[in-house]
């Protein structure tokens, strides 16, 4: 057995008996939920306007398994001990990163003959935010074809496993004005105009670094470039579009593999303020995929459905 956790200074294994069980402490890797912003939904007008000036983060709630089966140490000790008043420092050797956090609630507990297994859930107030930068995942990741403002998800180290179809769903319609009369079969529905709504788009994917410092580089600066103020452009190379859209969570961190290269699998959820599904435009380009432009000017672009 291993110190794989230590609390203010002190390893829970060694003092308590207590240690973290296999993948039991993933929720300390899930990036914060936005606070829900301030927006309007104009009844005229596809989507959404979102006030995204200073976007603020969720407080984070952490859910920790845990193990016990020293039986000259009662664990109950252990939870004595994250029971005092104030923040705890947890520290885990093999992340190589510490959290403020307090207790908050046991959600689980499991008494064996000789062992005793249990959850803890503790609650991270002052989630950090990290500085936008941009880092080097140590080795190469492959393109998925997705820009964050620019920059390519591979740049941050993440490759995107799943997302095509809910990103090329039409959103729902927005209600117009209707009319029910008792009178009558059915109602009476306004159908001169059609807008439609927001909608959210998660995005299945993984980290992929060479170390778990290059882990931590890519982790926040990739949550870094999701926060900043004001809307995101994301750019989806197999739609040719740029969406507007803003960060709402994630979910689902699990660690694949600690080294050579480091794997860690997560979503993240975009809103979508304003999207609505077009008409899909051929143009001309080279057998190596490359746009044909005129050589009046060397920018236009010949499109083969012009005129139908």
């Amino acid at each position: 057995m291993i110190d794989n956790c230590y609390i203010d200074g002190v390893s829970a294994r060694s003092r308590f008996g207590v240690w973290v069980t296999k993948g039991g402490y993933k929720d300390l890797l899930t990036f914060p939920a936005l606070k829900e912003p301030d927006k309007n939904d104009w009844p005229e007008e596809d989507g959404i306007e979102v006030d995204l000036s200073e976007p603020r983060l969720q407080e984070k709630d952490i859910t920790i398994s845990f193990l016990a089966s020293d039986p000259n140490i009662d664990a109950s000790d252990f939870i004595a001990y994250v029971s005092n008043p104030g923040y705890h420092t947890l520290y885990v050797p093999i992340l190589k990163r510490t959290w403020q956090l307090r207790l908050s609630d046991q959600l689980a507990n499991r008494v064996y003959p000789s062992a005793r297994e249990f959850s803890l859930k503790f609650i991270e107030d002052a989630p950090v935010r990290p500085v936008a930068s941009l880092p080097d995942p140590g080795l190469f990741i492959r393109d998925s074809g997705y820009e964050l403002d620019g920059v390519s998800f591979a740049d941050y180290g993440v490759v995107v496993d799943v997302a095509r179809n809910e990103l090329l769903k039409a959103p729902a319609a927005k209600k117009n004005l209707c009319r029910k009369v008792s009178t009558t079969d059915g109602q009476i529905y306004d159908v001169d105009h059609l807008v439609f709504e927001s909608k959210d788009v998660t995005f299945k994917c993984h980290f992929k670094a060479v170390s778990m410092d290059a882990f931590w580089q890519c982790y926040d600066a990739f949550f870094a470039a999701l926060i900043q103020p004001e809307e995101r452009q994301l750019y989806v190379d197999y739609t040719g579009e740029e969406y507007p859209c803003y960060y709402k969570q994630s979910s689902g961190f699990k660690i694949l593999s600690i080294s050579n290269p480091v794997l860690v699998e997560f979503s993240f959820t975009l809103v979508f303020t304003v999207f609505r599904v077009g008409e899909t435009e051929y143009l001309l380009a080279t057998e190596g995929g490359e746009l044909i432009v005129l050589e009046d000017d060397g920018e236009t672009v010949i499109d083969l459905g012009y005129g139908e």
